[in-house]
């Protein structure tokens, strides 16, 4: 049922129930009923076609009010995110590809180590502007937010951009996890293989999300060089740090390991985290 038909049956229906009302007294039961009952009877009528239909059509009326409320605010902010997204790409990541092609050709002219590592940290920024710019195009938490769904296109890009071979196993359905749940989730997925990109070397990931303790558990498998010490502590490691607010603030924990030449990132939700 369309906005119009529902503003159109609200104005309506009344006037109908009226004069339904009206020729059934008059040519059947005006015997039986005097103008003054029949009077008296009239607004009973209304009210019980008010209360009968017309609250249900107003409840319909509000819940597409509400609709459409939400829907211009999403419109409004994917607009200014895309906005945005314009801006870092015409500005920032223009800036930084010519400063990148600069710096190339200096360091032909005068091969310096300094100029390597100021070119892949060059690099490195530029990559995060355009990954930035990515995210500010595709938003992390539409309406509604199928996270099985997200994660397999991220997963195919991930394959196409790197040549890496991702396999997922979902051993139950990420439908039963909160928003946030969701979108928190699929941002630390998506923070962990920004980093299997940049830093691990691997040739195959692994993702796997099953039961655990009354809640769920996600891992994220490579066989990468792995890593030395505290990854979360490294100066150049914003997005790990970024991604233990994220997991903290959903109530769950999170675990970096090393075992059998793998690196295992684990974020767990269960009754012990709770």
């Amino acid at each position: 049922m369309t906005y119009k038909q529902i503003k159109w049956l609200i104005l309506t229906i009344p006037t109908i129930a009226v004069g339904i009302w009206e020729y059934i007294r008059h040519e059947y039961l005006l015997p039986y009923i005097s103008m003054e009952l029949g009077n008296w009877l009239t607004p009973l009528i209304v009210l019980g076609v008010t209360l009968t239909l017309l609250v249900h059509l107003f409840v319909i009326y509000e819940e597409i009010q509400e609709a459409l409320k939400k829907e211009r605010e999403e419109n409004a902010v994917l607009q200014e995110r895309e906005r945005i997204a314009r801006e870092l790409h015409d500005g920032m990541a223009q800036t930084l590809f010519l400063c990148s092609v600069e710096l190339e050709s200096l360091r032909e002219k005068h091969p310096d180590p300094s100029l390597n590592r100021v070119h892949q940290h060059l690099q490195q920024l530029h990559d995060d502007v355009r990954q930035a710019i990515a995210s500010l195009k595709n938003p992390e938490h539409p309406a509604p937010f199928l996270l099985k769904d997200k994660l397999m296109h991220l997963f195919r890009e991930f394959e196409i951009d790197t040549g890496v071979r991702i396999s997922a196993r979902f051993e139950m359905e990420t439908g039963s996890l909160l928003t946030k749940e969701k979108v928190e989730l699929y941002a630390c997925i998506q923070e962990a293989l920004t980093n299997v990109r940049k830093h691990a070397r691997a040739t195959w990931v692994q993702v796997s999300f099953e039961p655990f303790r009354q809640g769920w558990r996600c891992t994220v498998e490579d066989n990468g060089i792995g890593f030395e010490g505290d990854v979360f502590s490294y100066p150049d490691r914003y997005g790990m740090r970024i991604m233990q607010e994220r997991v903290k603030s959903i109530g769950a924990g999170l675990q970096l390991t090393r075992q059998d030449g793998k690196t295992i990132l684990t974020i767990q939700k269960g009754r012990e985290n709770e």
